[in-house]
């Protein structure tokens, strides 16, 4: 069965992510994989996630753009050059996809608001406008950038409310990476200490 699959918040830590497609048998032909931002810095392999990222995407998956890789763009822009092979790729991230009945978005959504109105620093930063007011519109926003735990729920624990669903488990913080299987209401989780196949807990939400 077609399923609609989320990751956000990579952090360069491409082994893992590799090790949560394989274990969920994540099939292009078949899935939909939507990649929620942040991709880069923090981890261990920032270049390679990159690289897995783009690979993602013309296999079929969908990225959108994270505030950390806004941040590349806006070095560029400077004259740094770090990131200055990857300009091109960073620039065809968009700010959020729309496949209802889900939002994908970075941080969130001030609720209300016309998507094509909404503040890029808010659609790549928000926190407490987003988290503190239930969502008018008729979807489900699926985000990243803050960690859930900062967000009452035990580390590694997904945060949900209506229409609302955080999937950032901490792997920024060496703590958790997740895979999100929407369709069918299930967590893959990988503890980052210990990144064995047979280390992946599959959660119901």
């Amino acid at each position: 069965m077609a399923r609609i699959l989320a990751i956000s918040d990579i952090h360069g830590h491409v082994d893992a992510l590799h090790v949560l497609l394989k274990y969920a048998n994540y099939q292009s032909s078949r899935d939909e994989l939507f990649l929620v931002g942040d991709y880069i810095d923090k981890g261990p392999n920032s270049e390679e996630t990159l690289k897995a990222v783009e690979h993602l995407v013309l296999e079929g998956a969908y990225a959108i753009m994270g505030n950390h890789e806004k941040c590349a763009l806006d070095d560029i822009a400077i004259g740094k050059t770090a990131w200055i092979k990857w300009k091109t790729f960073l620039q065809s991230l968009p700010l959020y996809i729309e496949r209802k009945p889900f939002l994908f978005v970075h941080a969130g959504i001030r609720t209300g608001i016309p998507l094509h109105e909404q503040k890029i620093t808010d659609l790549l930063t928000i926190r407490e406008p987003f988290f503190n007011q239930p969502v008018q519109e008729d979807i489900t926003v699926v985000f990243g950038h803050t960690p859930t735990n900062r967000l009452g729920v035990n580390v590694g624990s997904l945060w949900k409310q209506q229409k609302k669903i955080g999937i950032d488990t901490g792997a920024g913080q060496q703590q958790y990476l997740s895979l999100i299987d929407l369709t069918n209401s299930l967590q893959y989780r990988i503890l980052l200490a210990n990144q064995l196949d047979s280390q992946v807990e599959i959660l119901s939400f």
